[in-house]
């Protein structure tokens, strides 16, 4: 048998911002992801509101069997590059908060997981977008992110902001989706 899990907490110490069919919750020290089953099969948009010096967490995916051990990580592909940005993914430990099993036994144990993050260029600030696919052997999620972007606070007064400018740098090519180069603290 297979456990879904469905709210878990990333040992990492990112908050991030989402609206749509999969509802966020902020936690103090951790990401708290609250995601309706139902995410698993179907399409679903997301708001992600982020930082221009920060790197922001899109989305997570932790399966487990019976046993809480670990299922097939979904293999990621970009179907649509961010214009003032870069997407990436991190290999992460989750606590399971809460599971869709009956007996509930992996709560409060840690699984394998993995995040999806958003960087914006450096001077950006204002809307992106990106489309992305989590696909595996029992399921394939078709997400689209809408992004804003805010300027950093700590630099906003000494370098401009760049609302709605172009990118100098190319985009991403779609397909496969790159790990993140430098590990979260």
């Amino acid at each position: 048998m297979e456990t879904s899990v469905a709210i878990w907490r990333r040992r990492s110490r990112l908050g991030r911002s989402a609206n749509g069919s999969c509802d966020l919750i902020l936690g103090v020290l951790s990401a708290v992801l609250a995601m309706d089953i139902s995410c698993f099969a179907q399409d679903s948009e997301m708001t992600v509101t982020a930082r221009t010096s920060e790197e922001t967490v899109i989305e997570g995916y932790a399966d487990a069997d019976d046993t809480c051990a670990p299922i097939e990580l979904p293999r990621l592909l970009l179907v649509k590059s961010p214009e003032h940005g870069i997407v990436c993914y991190r290999i992460e430990d989750f606590e399971v908060a809460g599971d869709s099993g009956r007996d509930r036994s992996c709560i409060g144990r840690w699984i394998r997981g993995i995040s999806v993050f958003y960087s914006a260029r450096a001077d950006y600030s204002g809307p992106d977008s990106l489309r992305y696919e989590a696909i595996t052997d029992r399921r394939r999620d078709r997400v689209a992110v809408r992004v804003t972007v805010l300027p950093d606070p700590a630099n906003a007064s000494n370098a401009p902001a760049n609302p709605g400018g172009s990118s100098r740098e190319a985009a991403m090519s779609i397909g496969p989706i790159p790990a993140c180069a430098v590990p979260v603290s």
